[in-house]
């Protein structure tokens, strides 16, 4: 393992910081006594108010637009600059002017300021799916996004190895997968859902069940994040889950959760298509990209744990559980936790 010392970050400034994982990389960071300027579209949002009663410094900002950057003057000179700012639409018009466009008015903040380090955040989706004997994805493997978001962040990804290269810069890419947790129903609303009967899956089940992903749980995100940032990382990583699961297993794992295990049996059960056509959920419309072969998304993240140790602990299941006890204790998705509770036995996790 990498063991150069650990920095001590005075000041950090993170955008995107008011988002899911920014908000809990901000409150890590926080935590530990740095200084963390936050630059968000929507100063008044929850998150970035409860970030700013924390202590955190809220700028408003919209990378996407060259007129919402702020100006340096209004910062202050910082360790490091996260960026975490993205549309993470499939397809979008605006995908390249927020992803690509504005990583670039990033670096150019980050220079004004005179920031040494920058950390960016792309996504699994810039490397691109596999079929099952190309896994896992290594980051060193031709990237093949399917999507025009993934292609934006290969854009992005350009753009910071280039900054990098340069005299006195340093970049980390991360490649983050399908992250999870509590805050975030990801893949979890859709499969409660189907597992209820509530949203259509035994129609697209055959094409589904087999599909593999790599789910990570945002306490392992942002444990991973900081061992990097203490080493000041440079180069490109993925940062992923350790179990590869399948749809199918997922789901199994969730109904074991809920005690609706016997609904998993339901969809194996063959189905007429129906006279006419259902909406997808969107997180299932999004596994299904690719075709039947080329469909997994599996990476190999022993280029990370070689450098910063193994940063991965909850398992799947404990995730899972974890996630559910928050939606049940915070008032979330109230309507579904009601109609789970009306399942003889379920919900016995909580």
């Amino acid at each position: 393992m990498h063991q150069s010392p650990a920095k001590r970050l005075r000041h950090v400034i993170i955008t995107g910081g008011a988002g899911f994982i920014g908000s809990q990389i901000s409150a890590r960071l926080m935590k530990e006594k740095t200084r963390v300027t936050i630059l968000t579209r929507n100063v008044s949002a929850p998150r970035a108010e409860a970030l700013a009663k924390q202590g955190c410094k809220v700028v408003a900002c919209d990378v996407a637009d060259a007129h919402r950057i702020p100006r340096p003057e209004m910062l202050e000179p910082a360790d490091a600059l996260l960026h975490f700012a993205a549309d993470v639409s499939v397809s979008s018009p605006m995908l390249r002017a927020a992803n690509v466009d504005g990583t670039s008015r990033v670096l150019a903040l980050a220079d004004a300021l005179a920031i040494p380090y920058v950390v960016y955040a792309s996504s699994i989706e810039a490397q691109g799916l596999a079929s099952e004997s190309e896994i896992p994805l290594r980051e060193d493997m031709a990237c093949r996004p399917i999507s025009d978001y993934g292609q934006s962040k290969v854009q992005a990804e350009a753009l910071m190895t280039e900054w990098g290269s340069l005299p006195g810069h340093r970049a980390l890419v991360l490649r983050i997968g399908n992250i999870y947790g509590p805050g975030s129903a990801w893949f979890l609303h859709p499969s409660l859902l189907a597992l209820l009967g509530a949203t259509p899956i035994r129609t697209i089940w055959t094409r589904l069940r087999h599909r593999m992903f790599q789910p990570l749980f945002i306490d392992d995100l942002v444990e991973g994040l900081r061992r990097a940032l203490d080493r000041e990382l440079a180069g490109t990583y993925n940062i992923t889950g350790e179990e590869q699961v399948t749809v199918e297993g997922y789901l199994t794992k969730l109904a074991s959760l809920t005690q609706l295990t016997d609904r998993v049996q339901l969809m194996r059960v063959p189905v007429a298509p129906p006279g006419r056509s259902l909406p997808i959920a969107p997180d299932f419309a999004y596994v299904l990209m690719g075709s039947q072969d080329q469909c997994h998304r599996c990476y190999d993240n022993s280029r990370l744990r070689a450098e910063i140790g193994p940063y991965a602990r909850w398992s799947l299941s404990r995730g899972l559980a974890a996630t559910l006890q928050w939606y049940d204790t915070s008032g979330q998705l109230p309507a579904l936790l009601a109609a789970l509770r009306r399942q003889p036995g379920a919900m016995a996790c909580m």
